[in-house]
């Protein structure tokens, strides 16, 4: 339940500009253009004093947690001789608050268009597909959007919960506009996302293929008379135009974090679009609207990534104070498949799979060899987490939506996360062997 809140509480519509505000900082400062990270910071935190209270238990809880042990850790290194900079943790994960606050913008210029209609496994896998590369921007958006199209009286059948599961969370594997890849970018040193795509994207292509499998053989009767939701190209207009405009200015500007110009796509793009279907004056009151009511909706994610940044920071703090030993010298092929387990299991207990990944990046920061084996391990974890377990963001949104119950999610996933956490470790032990680090 959300906490009653007193009078004099500020309204969500603070907490979007207070957002807003921590974006442009931020890119300001990404870009060289001014000194604002401890502004940046300070807003940010002030966002998730602010709207804490709005969360409900299950989401306020881990956040609560998250912080308390960033603290924990922090003074226990501090007690030791450590140092203890509480500005310095608190904005550990400020450019990922940066791009979460981004793709927000990118549901403004968000249209769904069907497509001809179809039945059967054809409709199934053009549906999986669509889903695939729709959500790749739409973010949690393309849950409901598409979701509610597949629906029937409220509810989902269980092709059509994989098709969703499945769907969105093999996109992290590649999407920049997803947390993941930045994530990534900014957690693994000496990563090179051009060695990891071909890797990445084989296991998106698996993931498809036995998510396809999976439902010849264990929901064939469905499947028979499946009618889903393909989409026309159209509505893959939004994604090209943003992806192409990310690489053409990587490309140009190759010096610059991608971070920073996946935050700034991601805004200007959706809001020129909207404008000009719109027209100025209509597109500034829809741009108005959405900073007002729909940014503050991000509580959730922000208020995450800023916890379990905070807990990253203290770990380190820990690490660096020679408190916490690694047991390895340095990663492997071993080292990324006991991760990849690690993170896949401990977040069916509950832990938030990306609050996972700042921790074991955390404690892997100075020990990293392999940064591709781990990059692939980090997200194969992740992905799966998303997906099966009942605690995932994804998973809430289904079970709240569509009235799918825990034991159903765990008996529709279950055997695809055994399966693709055995191919990934022999993916993985097959790079190792090939030389790849």
């Amino acid at each position: 339940m959300n906490l009653s809140l007193p009078p004099f509480w500020p309204p969500v519509a603070v907490s979007g500009v207070l957002l807003l505000l921590t974006w442009a900082l931020t890119l300001a400062d990404t870009l060289n253009l001014i000194e604002a990270t401890n502004l940046a910071t300070l807003l940010a935190w002030a966002f998730l004093v602010i709207e804490l209270p709005r969360l409900n238990r299950k989401q306020r809880l881990p956040i609560l947690i998250l912080i308390a042990a960033g603290f924990g850790f922090a003074l226990w290194a501090w007690s030791r001789g450590g140092g203890f900079d509480l500005l310095h943790m608190m904005r550990e994960h400020l450019k990922l608050v940066m791009l979460l606050a981004a793709v927000n913008f990118i549901r403004l210029a968000t249209r769904l268009y069907p497509g001809g209609k179809s039945s059967g496994i054809r409709s199934f896998g053009l549906t999986l597909g669509g889903m695939h590369l729709f959500s790749s921007v739409a973010n949690f958006s393309s849950l409901v959007l598409i979701g509610d199209q597949i629906q029937r009286d409220g509810r989902i059948s269980p092709l059509s919960y994989i098709l969703l599961s499945r769907g969105f969370s093999l996109a992290i594997f590649w999407s920049p506009f997803l947390s993941m890849i930045p994530l990534i970018l900014e957690q693994v040193p000496g990563v090179q996302m051009p060695q990891v795509y071909p890797w990445a994207l084989t296991l998106v292509v698996l993931g498809m293929a036995v998510t396809l499998i999976e439902a010849k053989l264990r929901y064939g009767d469905e499947l028979a008379t499946y009618q889903g939701y393909p989409i026309r190209p159209a509505s893959l207009f939004l994604p090209g135009i943003l992806i192409g405009t990310l690489l053409i200015s990587h490309r140009l500007f190759p010096n610059t974090p991608m971070v920073a110009i996946v935050s700034a796509v991601a805004v200007l793009i959706p809001t020129t679009l909207m404008g000009w279907r719109n027209g100025l004056a209509g597109g500034l009151d829809t741009l108005k609207k959405h900073i007002t009511t729909q940014l503050p909706n991000g509580r959730p994610e922000v208020s995450l990534f800023l916890a379990a940044g905070f807990l990253a920071a203290g770990v380190k703090a820990c690490i660096s104070s020679g408190l916490i030993s690694f047991p390895f010298e340095q990663t492997s092929a071993m080292v990324a498949i006991i991760t990849m387990l690690a993170i896949v299991i401990i977040a069916s207990l509950g832990v938030h799979q990306f609050a996972l990944f700042a921790i074991f990046a955390g404690l892997m920061h100075n020990v990293t060899a392999t940064p591709t084996l781990m990059a692939i391990a980090y997200i194969m974890g992740v992905s799966l987490s998303m997906s099966g377990s009942v605690f995932s963001g994804l998973n809430f949104i289904v079970q709240g939506q569509y009235q799918v119950g825990n034991r159903e999610i765990l008996r529709h996933n279950l055997p695809y996360t055994l399966l693709m956490l055995l191919l990934t470790s022999l993916i993985l032990l097959v790079m190792e062997a090939a030389g790849i680090q």
